[in-house]
């Protein structure tokens, strides 16, 4: 197995943030986080999940394959202070972690999440067919009116073209694989119940790939998780709403 990450490490018993990508993007997708909480005391470890970005690996077919992958990744880094941070595919594979016990863990932070992460057969069939094709109608679904005609609020990034090129990075049929292991991941309400581990849930309020009414429905679920919405916003919070998320993040793990 290929272990493909981009880790920074601060000092032997800093906090370490794991960072999990969503479905056909890569550990670039955090590069502006990454270095932002490494520079505040942290160290970071955002990970190329196989067949994405770097790793060349065959991509993994299931959320909790990818979770065990992490685990392995994270047991390395051993740090009395773990936080796992995903977005959409890679709050899922937070999930798997939390609820399979693979990896002790302080905080989690789920943005863009909903569960169950069902995928229309329509976007299925085309990501099967036309990745090409299915990536251009996610980033149209994915962004709000706002971020498609001025972008992000990061100064001259061009977001929409940004998502494309990350995406278009991904191995042949990934994302197919990611979008299918979102849209089979399911866990008894009753393993839900029982995580304990303290959880923040980012949602956009505009969201349609991972509706606010999902991400309000597991929160309901979980016992000892909080849900703070951000206006205005999309599915790529991280790019279209950079300060707020980022704000509500540090607010969360108290830095």
């Amino acid at each position: 197995m290929n272990y493909k990450y981009n880790y920074k490490k601060l000092k032997k018993n800093s906090p370490l943030i794991i960072f999990i990508h969503g479905a056909g993007c890569d550990q670039t997708f955090w590069s502006l986080l990454n270095r932002y909480y490494f520079f505040r005391g942290y160290s970071t470890l955002a990970v190329n999940l196989p067949g994405h970005g770097d790793n060349n690996d065959r991509g993994l077919s299931s959320i909790d394959e990818m979770a065990i992958y992490v685990g392995r990744i994270v047991k390395k880094y051993s740090s009395k202070n773990t936080i796992l941070i995903g977005h959409s595919m890679g709050s899922l594979v937070c999930l798997s972690i939390l609820a399979n016990k693979l990896v002790d863990v302080n905080k989690t932070i789920l943005i863009g999440v909903a569960y169950p992460m069902f995928v229309s057969s329509s976007l299925l069939d085309l990501s099967k067919k036309d990745s090409k094709n299915a990536i251009i109608n996610m980033i149209k679904w994915s962004l709000t009116s706002e971020s498609k005609l001025r972008g992000s609020h990061l100064i001259g990034l061009n977001l929409p073209n940004l998502i494309n090129t990350t995406m278009n990075k991904t191995e042949n049929g990934i994302l197919f694989n990611d979008l299918n292991a979102c849209n089979k991941y399911l866990i008894e309400k009753s393993e839900l119940e029982k995580i304990n581990t303290s959880i923040l849930i980012i949602a956009g309020k505009n969201d349609i790939m991972t509706p606010l009414k999902s991400s309000q429905n597991l929160n309901s679920l979980l016992k000892n998780s909080n849900i703070k919405t951000v206006d205005n916003c999309g599915h790529f919070h991280i790019h279209e709403k950079s300060n707020e998320v980022r704000r509500l993040i540090s607010e969360y793990i108290e830095i």
